[in-house]
């Protein structure tokens, strides 16, 4: 089929398509559809649905010291992104919070180590959910991310047109079976954040980019979202409210050890990434509780038990083979149809 101009524009809400990482994700139908809830809004609205099913190589991560990049971090006698203007910035309990946890922002110089001479940042001071280690582990996905508003805009955190289906459960290292059950969409209130609408398309995250930590890697994510549900553990309900994450990526962890790139590394060539795999699908349960009051710190209830006798506070768990089994491009100006990534990028290349 053959599609207009103003039609390729539209996916500028996939980065272009182009930027989605064709030799990535080339196969991939896209479909083009307007419909009723979403053909009459000037901005397309964008589908991404990903599936993993159980039996396929997944892992949850263990707390552990992140290596410090110093294209994000600097050197010691020039550190960057220490987080204090962030803190400063927040008002109320976001301010309470970024206290506590300025890594969802930036890296105090006290949390990081440097070599005998003091020439470079090494490793963070602190353990966290970033790490290289983990354990294989098993789990089954189904998440579709809707993104409606390409922005956030002002009001309550869970004013958005975005929504999002899920299906994940899963299991810890010791055998624990957990479901994470999303209730609704949120835009997570931490300057500089920008989550546009709670569900996020095409774009880039984390490292430099000011949105999700920059403990993680400036990485192209296909699809994201925030939002806030409950946690099942061993079929009993143990929380609601918990802040959740999830994040369709590109692959950043390597092939040889599962480590987690620095963005120095990046991006990981076939042989370099896990499996080879283009692409995995996280999952981050943070130590945050949404309250009406705001967000608050909260330890995950896990029932995964570390060495030192504590319950792990987070849950970081990856899908590492899954599937982008479709993108829908909502409210599309031509006639509905269905291509491929490979296909629409050899069209735009030639428009």
């Amino acid at each position: 089929m053959t599609h207009d101009r103003r039609e390729f524009l539209q996916l500028g809400a996939l980065a272009g398509v182009g930027a989605l990482g064709t030799d990535r994700i080339a196969d991939v139908p896209i479909r083009f559809d307007r419909d009723r809830q979403s053909g009459d809004l000037d901005w397309p609205g964008i589908d991404v649905r990903v599936t993993q099913e159980r039996g396929r190589t997944a892992h949850w991560v263990l707390p552990g010291r992140r290596r410090i990049s110093e294209y994000v971090f600097g050197t010691p006698d020039n550190p960057r992104r220490t987080g204090r203007h962030w803190v400063d910035t927040a008002e109320g309990p976001v301010k309470q919070l970024l206290e506590e946890q300025t890594y969802q922002v930036g890296l105090p110089v006290e949390q990081r180590r440097t070599t005998e001479d003091g020439s470079a940042f090494t490793v963070t001071e602190i353990l966290t959910g970033y790490s290289d280690a983990a354990e294989e582990a098993a789990g089954e996905l189904d998440v579709t991310y809707r993104d409606r508003q390409p922005w956030d805009t002002p009001g309550e955190s869970g004013d958005t047109r975005d929504t999002a289906e899920v299906t994940a459960r899963f299991n810890d290292p010791a055998g624990n079976e957990y479901e994470v059950i999303l209730d609704h969409i949120v835009k997570p209130p931490f300057p500089p954040w920008e989550t546009g609408g709670g569900v996020v398309t095409g774009t880039w995250l984390h490292g430099i980019t000011g949105t999700g930590t920059p403990l993680m890697p400036r990485l192209f994510n296909y699809a994201a979202l925030w939002g806030v549900g409950a946690l099942r553990v061993n079929d009993e309900l143990v929380d609601e409210g918990r802040v959740i994450h999830f994040m369709t990526s590109e692959n950043v962890r390597k092939a040889d050890s599962y480590g987690l790139a620095l963005d120095e590394e990046l991006p990981l060539t076939a042989d370099e990434r896990f499996l080879g795999h283009p692409h995995h699908t996280h999952l981050f349960l943070p130590p945050i509780k949404a309250t009406p009051e705001g967000p608050t710190p909260s330890p995950v209830p896990t029932q995964f038990e570390l060495p030192n006798g504590e319950t792990q506070p987070f849950v970081h768990f990856m899908w590492d083979q899954d599937t982008i089994e479709e993108v829908v491009v909502r409210g599309a100006s031509a006639d509905e149809g269905e291509t491929t990534t490979r296909e629409l990028a050899e069209t735009t290349d030639d428009s």
